[in-house]
């Protein structure tokens, strides 16, 4: 559902998110744990097939380029991101590409969802984006959503009463 409510009217979503998913199909969102070593599923964009191809020293240079962006950002000492990678790694079989990534996997969200950079960020996505042809307003989306279920409960009951 929440593609769908980015995919509306009343979204803050950049109009450039919105026209990606509006023009992707069912087969241009993918799963991928290219980003960050855990499974996203996103919009393909050049940035997430880039990210697929790199091999490990690529993803290294470019998970240190990231985190030392996101250091500043955040205003952290390099100590503390070390002691954050170490608890993110523990019990889990992440490289330190894929910790580094981690640590700004919402920078790479950022640049796309919030500042419209498509060509540079990710772009979380459900299934749904493929098969949404229209931005409706939130209120038009509920009260379909409610016309949607109200229909099939009535096709299941075949319109008897349950209660």
């Amino acid at each position: 559902m929440g593609t769908h409510f980015l995919l509306t009217s009343d979204s803050t979503v950049p109009d450039a998110v919105k026209a990606r998913c509006l023009a992707a199909a069912v087969t241009d969102v993918t799963v991928t744990t290219a980003v960050d070593g855990l499974p996203h599923r996103m919009l393909r964009s050049e940035l997430v097939d880039s990210l697929e191809r790199s091999g490990r020293a690529v993803a290294l240079l470019r998970a240190v380029r990231h985190a030392a962006a996101f250091r500043r950002l955040a205003g952290l000492s390099w100590p503390r991101m070390v002691r954050d990678g170490l608890a993110m790694r523990q019990g889990k079989a992440l490289t330190w590409s894929q910790v580094l990534l981690a640590a700004t996997t919402p920078m790479l969200l950022k640049a796309s969802m919030v500042d419209g950079r498509t060509d540079t960020g990710v772009m979380a996505s459900g299934q749904v984006a493929g098969v949404i042809g229209d931005l409706p307003s939130c209120a038009e989306l509920v009260d379909r959503i409610m016309a949607e279920a109200a229909a099939t409960l009535d096709r299941l009951t075949g319109g008897r009463t349950v209660g």
